[in-house]
């Protein structure tokens, strides 16, 4: 048995550790990743041909509204790579437990505090045991087979996603009730701590058969900007976008989001979702179009044996070039990247 945590490690990485040698995967946890995009990628050469998801969904939950994307994301990508699966509903479950099996017989599991969310991976303070004790495993199994669950048919699975978007989209998340009470200023009395949980994406505007003139500019101010009809999940208040022009592939600038994301009402658009972002370096975006700042020339300008994607520690953007809304950075990258649009303009 081996301890685990977020502190020195991560438990995304110990989770892919343990399907090394596994062709099935068990994730039973109440909360999950809107997005499974990343993860799917990491399985990519690896041999897993069915995972098995235990879950909540419960009525008039908010988590519903997050919930639809990961089980659409979820289906989408074992469909997209082969890889059979079944989803189960478990209304009591409070565990995070996941598993690893090789024809049938448990290999590695995962006991611990941490949903399979992206900040349960990788970034909150978690705690929880590896066991390879196979014995034990089978035992656990058991015992999460025996107690109440629902397993749902592809046509229910499709069903409940259906219905939750649609009540979505005439029914957007309210914002998030806020006071206005401190207690960080005690906290922080003796120590001057600086703590950051922002997120860094890059993303396109604009869109193949619309590319991004490079007579348009940016607001210097409050930008709007958009997503694609499945909800931009991993973006929030306080993340960072480093924007860049669809057909130049130039450098716009780089924002913070400030507000959302809301779903337009009404709208036809294939990127209904919306977030307010205020603009970081105006003078950058007001003359964007004069400086040679591409994806290409950031990536050739960084060290190659870094990685510059944060979930997959991929070492390229090719991502962009399918299609993709937003990719997740690694700070160290974009903080390259903001610091080439500063210097830009310092010059």
């Amino acid at each position: 048995m081996n301890l685990l945590n977020n502190i020195f490690s991560n438990h995304y990485i110990e989770v892919k550790k343990i399907l090394l040698n596994a062709d099935e995967l068990m994730i039973i946890s109440p909360f999950l990743m809107e997005s499974f995009d990343d993860f799917f990628r990491e399985l990519n050469g690896r041999d897993i041909r069915h995972i098995s998801l235990i879950t909540t969904l419960k009525d008039n939950s908010p988590d519903l509204l997050k919930k639809s994307n990961s089980l659409y994301s979820f289906g989408v990508n074992c469909q997209r790579n082969n890889i059979s699966f079944n989803v189960r509903i478990d209304n009591k479950l409070h565990g995070k437990i996941y598993v690893s099996l090789k024809s049938g017989v448990p290999v590695q599991g995962i006991i611990t505090s941490a949903n399979f969310t992206n900040s349960g991976l990788e970034t909150n303070h978690e705690w929880g045991v590896l066991i390879d004790d196979s014995n034990q495993l089978l035992k656990l199994i058991s015992e999460i087979n025996s107690v109440e669950s629902r397993v749902l048919t592809t046509t229910e699975l499709e069903e409940i996603i259906k219905k939750i978007d649609a009540f979505s989209q005439v029914s957007p998340m309210p914002k998030e009730p806020k006071i206005s009470l401190t207690v960080s200023d005690i906290l922080n009395k003796k120590k001057h701590i600086v703590t950051s949980d922002k997120r860094y994406f890059i993303k396109p505007v604009g869109v193949s058969d619309e590319p991004f003139s490079e007579h348009r500019r940016l607001s210097t101010g409050i930008q709007e900007l958009h997503f694609s009809k499945r909800k931009p999940a991993a973006v929030r208040e306080g993340d960072i976008l480093i924007c860049y022009a669809v057909g130049t592939a130039k450098l716009l600038g780089y924002f913070e989001v400030i507000e959302g994301p809301y779903y337009l009402d009404g709208t036809s658009s294939r990127w209904p979702w919306e977030v307010k972002a205020k603009n970081l370096c105006p003078e950058y975006s007001e003359r964007w179009n004069t400086f040679n700042n591409t994806i290409s020339t950031i990536q050739a300008s960084y060290n190659s044996t870094l990685p510059i994607t944060k979930n997959n520690q991929g070492k390229t953007l090719g991502a962009l070039n399918f299609g993709a809304d937003k990719i997740q950075l690694t700070e160290e990258f974009a903080s390259h990247v903001i610091n080439i649009i500063e210097a830009s303009v310092a010059e």
